[in-house]
């Protein structure tokens, strides 16, 4: 999972794209990037580190161009977190600069034949070279031209994928998979145009939001302002569930559901379930818990309260590239507020529960003050691994699967009490139809052929140990 923009515009826009990154912080903490075509060449920026860190005023300055897109990072493929930030970019047959939020299954069926061209392990720059390969031979592109490459590209990449690209000489293309499993937007200033991951964005870069891309469309900006939108490849979509639960600022727009009132929503489901449950208080961990213990608070009528505490310089835990890193970053990213858990009986409220070493940790730290912690989940127990851009990809590491009962799960998160939304409540509470649901219920928009599941694990498992020596 990933952040990415694009914009094209009448002046330069790498500030805008800045501001847009910034706002998209929370879809990854690993690097970002900028590229913009000046009308001779695409320049790329991009690093390590969080966007405040990789880019100065000086350095955004010599960004100039109409026309750019950005990226932030998580890794869900990939071992190496200086060579596969992004964009990518390739200079031959055409200069073209890609940046992907999402998970090509069958990239690895590519990898090796493009070997001798990337440096990195990324998926995003195979699948770069890829779509190039589908211009190679085309001497003067056209829209068109580039729009057939795109649906040859969807025939043949399974998986997830939001991209914007910049194609010099030509303009910026966006383009949603078949499924729409991976959000994109798209915003208007003026005569200003840009996609976003999510709509937060545009309120940071001061752009109207005017509507989600389609399930396999692609749009055209022309540096003439002309704006061509085509559906290529279209499939019943299957939107991850996942942004609405955990992913997404509250703050953002997908599919016409507000983030915000969608957790509320989750929340409330949750206390229908738990009607006759009558806590002392109702804790989130916060702060994506926030809106649906408000929700489940109002359900059973109990006082929600701030029982925790997160420190503002710790980033997402479920982001960050190791378990190790996860936990240590766990260990200084939450304190109890004593006077609100002390000798009471809590409702602990999170998100979703993933491996439950995290969750372990969250009811540690509130037992050592309260009399009992009922722990419960806006999201139905994760059984099945995702391959679309959550990283958890490796079925056995999951609690749910590990302990194949609420009960099993509950003795090993040492709560009190384990309650986990129901799916049917999860959908009520979203409210769009075409939801992926594949991590709970094993229904995947494609198909994953056990030997690619297995071929696709062993490469996530070697990847994180690459990641694990970087990072030690």
């Amino acid at each position: 999972m990933c952040g990415i923009i694009g914009i094209m515009g009448q002046q330069n826009v790498s500030f805008d794209v800045y501001r847009g990154l910034l706002a998209l912080q929370h879809r990854g903490q690993d690097s970002a990037g900028i590229a913009c075509f000046d009308k001779v060449r695409i320049n790329l920026k991009k690093g390590v580190g969080l966007v405040s860190e990789v880019f100065s005023d000086a350095n955004l300055a010599l960004l100039k161009g109409r026309a750019a897109i950005g990226h932030v990072r998580y890794a869900t493929a990939g071992s190496t977190p200086k060579l596969d930030s992004q964009p990518f970019v390739v200079d031959i047959p055409h200069a073209i600069a890609f940046a992907h939020n999402g998970n090509a299954i069958n990239y690895l069926d590519w990898q090796s034949a493009y070997s001798d061209r990337t440096e990195s392990c990324c998926d995003t720059e195979v699948l770069l070279h890829l779509f190039s390969e589908k211009l190679n031979g085309e001497k003067h592109l056209t829209v068109e031209k580039v729009f057939d490459a795109v649906q040859a590209f969807m025939k043949e990449v399974i998986g997830s994928y939001a991209i914007v690209a910049l194609v010099e000489n030509l303009g910026i293309l966006a383009f949603r998979d078949p499924h729409a499993n991976r959000p994109l937007v798209l915003g208007r200033r003026g005569s200003d145009v840009a996609f976003a991951s999510e709509s937060v964005a545009f309120d940071a870069m001061g752009f109207d939001l005017v509507r989600d891309l389609k399930a396999g469309e692609a749009m055209f900006i022309e540096y003439s302002g002309v704006v061509h939108e085509k559906i290529l490849l279209p499939k019943a979509p299957r939107h991850c569930m996942f942004e609405w639960v955990y992913f997404a600022r509250p703050d953002s727009q997908l599919e016409g559901k507000s983030v915000y009132e969608v957790r509320i929503a989750l929340g409330k489901e949750l206390g229908k379930a738990m009607k006759n449950q009558k806590p002392d208080v109702v804790v989130p961990v916060p702060d994506t818990s926030r809106p649906a213990a408000l929700g489940l608070a109002e359900q059973i009528q109990v006082p929600m309260q701030e029982g925790l505490i997160k420190n503002r310089y710790i980033g997402r835990t479920f982001i960050m590239p190791t378990q190790e890193s996860r936990e240590r970053a766990m260990n200084v990213k939450l304190n109890t507020v004593t006077p609100v858990v002390k000798d009471k009986d809590v409702l602990l409220v999170d998100d979703s529960i993933v491996r439950g070493t995290t969750a372990r940790k969250i009811v540690g730290v509130v037992k050592k003050e309260a009399k009992s912690v009922h722990l419960a989940s806006t999201c139905p127990p994760i059984q099945y691994p995702c391959f679309y851009g959550i990283d958890f990809p490796i079925q056995s590491e999951l609690v749910a699967y590990q302990e194949k009962d609420v009960e099993g799960i509950r003795k090993k998160l040492a709560a009190d009490g384990l309650t986990y939304q129901s799916l049917e409540g999860l959908r009520k509470a979203i409210g769009v139809s075409g939801l992926c649901t594949a991590c709970l219920d094993g229904d995947y928009p494609t198909s994953i052929p056990e030997a690619l599941r297995n071929k696709l694990e062993s490469a996530r498992t070697s990847e994180r140990k690459k990641v694990q020596q970087e990072y030690a």
